[in-house]
């Protein structure tokens, strides 16, 4: 299977490597440590990623469900390593900085594989070079006493010439020929050395015969005539040159067993002395820490043995130092492994109790994208996995370093972040503490212009959560209002309008908010689509909406001249139940029906309800409360559990969201 690999650092280059789904992502890297060496890179540092996930080395195509002519993407291990090189020159410093690159087994084993590539060319070469000195042999065969070998002759050189495979160490294997290399290489071995047998039978007989001649005087007659010398050379020559020929047969079958990467890969899965990398990234130079930092990450993502291992050795307290470090390299590796480590429970409980969480809050300030994501991302594995380390996470500064993160980081880093504050969302005591301050929903409100599906869902959850705690806290977001009513217009998924029309419905309650709302200019158009989609709850939800808006008589007349009871006649004709049916021609009812009461004076509320005999009064006997003016949304009508406020169990939240 082909596999496509681009990368950033090579923008006008597309890498293409050849696997089976069997082979390890290990393999997958040597084939391009190999494009790079030729490209003069061999020291370029880089992981796979595919699908948003890191390939780690020791786990095979199969197990990623990587398909062929799949685009994998080559991610630079740090986006400044190529500029170290130069550092030294342009600062006048004498401090060996050295590259940062691969380890030196590594290395060693790219080279290797080089020069076993470039001996299996250069023998093929040579191969092929005795073919055409065969090809003599078989012509000046018919001139020998034993004329008649020159048939098997022919036949030897006309099997080596049809199917000897041609190969070169930059284009690899050329031709068909290639398929059956080893069966070649075992049936022409063979064939030579009987070949070269009958040819030493021929060359005996021929020298016995001139011996015992004796060539007196050198005469060529009889049994020294010029054909018998002729042949006697003629074959000790051909059984000499067969020999070389069966030789370079059996050391190209030795050499056909070697695949790219074969070496390669052994060193990139192997197991290294964790312990002396821990010293190195402890103790070592700037260089020796980068490389450890590096390894270190390789190592963590090889598999969970090496994760408890590095956590055994003392890893946690050495890559929270180095993930502070002033080297953006080593602060990325260093990360990384973190992000690795984190995967696993266990170790995130130790992690929390060594307060490392504070450095991951801290890197979300970083002006590097990598850095945040990765920081980002150990952060979201925390907060999944334990209720008590969400506490820890929003200690200090933590919900402002999440909101920085959520508006500078990269998409991916916004669908992160996303993601962590609908975890912390969940528990009650941090959704408190959310609610009180505003930069997590400006941050949620800048999440929701994002052009993810993904994150737009995770944001308007974590909004109807917050909604559901303080009401007060979202209907101040007057500018997410017009953010709602576009979002129909730019995306085409029902769940988020849902999502979207229950925080509608909280501003269309909100008797300020509600006049904001009725002042928008796409608001007929939008509620028309959200009225159009097929979900009976979603259908509900913009009835109500509208009976919000049609509640007072000022905003009745505002609602005719906006001919919001043509969204209703749309619900109507989309009505998904019987129930949303008679809602839309109630509704339609109460907008077009003539006001009895113009001259009443001002009542109480309570007095002028129980006064008025118009449609409205005949809805609300209907529906309840709940659809005319009451602070409950649809949720209440559905599941009332989901109406609690900070008491309310991060569990019911989260079977009410679902």
């Amino acid at each position: 299977m082909l596999l496509y690999v681009e990368s950033r650092a090579f923008p006008h280059k597309t890498f293409i490597a050849l696997v089976q789904p069997s082979h390890a992502i290990a393999r997958v890297r040597a084939q391009l440590l190999h494009v790079l060496y030729e490209l003069g890179r061999e020291d370029h540092q880089f992981r796979l990623r595919y699908n948003g996930q890191y390939l780690r080395d020791a786990y095979t195509i199969d197990d990623y469900k990587i398909i062929d002519n799949a685009v994998i993407r080559m991610v630079p291990m740090s986006r400044k390593q190529d500029s170290v090189v130069d550092l030294r020159s342009t600062t006048g410093s004498t401090t060996d900085l050295g590259v940062v690159g691969h380890s030196q087994e590594v290395l060693d084993a790219l080279h290797k594989e080089v020069n076993l590539l470039t001996r299996r060319e250069r023998i093929l070469f040579n191969f092929k070079g005795l073919l055409y000195i065969h090809f003599m042999a078989f012509v000046f065969g018919w001139m020998t006493t034993y004329w008649y070998s020159a048939f098997w002759t022919g036949l030897v050189w006309a099997i080596g010439l049809w199917y000897c495979p041609t190969y070169t160490r930059l284009g690899g294997f050329i031709g068909t020929e290639s398929i059956y290399k080893n069966v070649f290489c075992i049936v022409y071995g063979v064939l030579t050395i009987l070949n070269a047998s009958s040819a030493g039978y021929m060359a005996v007989t021929e020298w016995i015969r001139i011996i015992n001649h004796g060539c007196a005087d050198f005469v060529f007659v009889d049994d020294c005539g010029h054909q018998v010398v002729f042949s006697a050379i003629y074959f000790s020559i051909q059984v000499i040159l067969l020999l070389i020929s069966s030789i370079l047969s059996w050391i190209l079958l030795r050499n056909f067993k070697m695949e790219v990467g074969d070496y390669i890969e052994r060193c990139l899965i192997e197991t290294r002395d964790i312990e002396q990398v821990l010293i190195a990234a402890k103790n070592g130079k700037l260089k020796e820490k980068r490389i450890a930092a590096f390894e270190l990450a390789s190592l963590a993502a090889s598999g969970d043995d090496n994760k408890f291992r590095i956590v055994a050795e003392g890893g946690l307290e050495v890559l929270i130092s180095m993930a502070l470090s002033r080297d953006e390299a080593t602060e990325e590796h260093a990360v990384e492994t973190l992000a690795e480590l984190l995967t696993v429970p266990s170790i995130q409980d130790k992690f929390v109790e060594m307060d490392g969480v504070k450095t991951l809050s801290t890197l979300l300030l970083s002006p590097s994208p990598k850095l945040v994501q990765e920081a980002a991302a150990a952060l979201s594995y925390i907060v999944s996995d334990s209720e008590e380390n969400q506490l820890k996470v929003v200690e200090g500064h933590g919900l402002d370093d999440l909101a920085h993160a959520a508006r500078e980081g990269t998409l991916q880093c916004q669908k992160t972040v996303a993601g962590i504050f609908l975890d912390l969302a969940f528990n009650a005591e941090v959704r408190v503490q959310m609610a009180s301050m505003n930069s997590p929903a400006k941050a949620l409100i800048s999440l929701c212009k994002t052009n993810d599906p993904e994150t737009q869902r995770f944001a308007l959850q974590t909004l109807e959560l917050l909604a559901i705690e303080s009401a007060e806290l979202i209907c101040a977001q007057h500018e997410l209002i017009e953010i709602l009513l576009s979002l129909p217009m730019t995306t085409l998924d029902e769940k988020l309008y849902l999502l979207a029309g229950k925080i509608l419905l909280y501003f269309a309650e909100n008797k300020e908010t509600c006049e904001k709302f009725m002042a928008q200019d796409n608001l007929k158009e939008s509620l028309s689509l959200y009225a159009k989609a097929k979900d009976p709850v979603l259908q509900k939800v913009i009835a109500k909406i509208i009976f919000c808006m049609i509640e007072e008589k000022e905003q009745k007349v505002l609602a005719k001249e906006l001919k919001l009871d043509d969204v209703l006649k749309d619900l109507r004709d989309h009505a998904a139940d019987r129930e949303v049916w008679d809602m839309a021609d109630q509704g339609i009812q109460i907008i077009n029906a003539v006001d009895d009461l113009p001259g009443l004076p001002a009542l109480a509320a309570a007095e002028r309800i129980k006064k008025r005999t118009s449609g409205a009064s005949l809805l609300k006997e209907k529906y309840g409360s709940m659809i005319l003016g009451s602070q409950l949304s649809l949720r209440s009508m559905e599941k009332p559990t989901m109406a609690s406020t900070s008491s309310s169990s991060s569990g019911d939240i989260r079977k009410g969201l679902n």
